[in-house]
């Protein structure tokens, strides 16, 4: 069974993927849909999309990040990933009305990034705390 410690470093990556899907989706499916627009109407829709995103990057960002923070104590690490979390949920939730199509893309794009900062830094640190899985790499 992995370490506590392998679990976060797991998380962690999942979160920091997921950020990154949620970037390319942003960046990426406005091209895809002038290129295939059979496409459109899928479920790649923007609002499923942000919503399922929403129900996987929360969940697994709050797991990853409270449990590296229990045990680095990094305020920076939360705070990160507090603001990117919230930027992420505004933006699923009211970003087109309130940032207006492009506006969205540039605050998911945003938030992506903060969060994957917070993650990384998160895993840096619990390297510090607790380094005794690396000893094998």
């Amino acid at each position: 069974m992995p370490s506590s410690t392998e679990r976060t470093r797991r998380l962690d990556a999942l979160a920091v993927f997921l950020s990154g899907a949620c970037m390319v989706h942003c960046l990426a499916l406005p091209l895809l849909f002038t290129l295939f627009p059979i496409l459109q109407g899928s479920l790649l829709e923007e609002s499923y999309f942000h919503m399922l995103m929403l129900l996987l990057v929360v969940p697994t960002s709050t797991i990853a990040l409270s449990v590296g923070c229990r045990r680095h104590k990094d305020l920076a690490t939360i705070v990160l990933g507090t603001i990117g979390l919230v930027i992420l949920t505004i933006t699923a939730v009211f970003g087109h009305e309130l940032f207006g199509y492009v506006g969205e893309r540039i605050a998911t794009t945003i938030g992506g990034l903060v969060l994957s900062c917070a993650h990384i830094r998160n895993y840096l640190k619990c390297r510090e705390v607790d380094c005794q899985h690396d000893h094998g790499a």
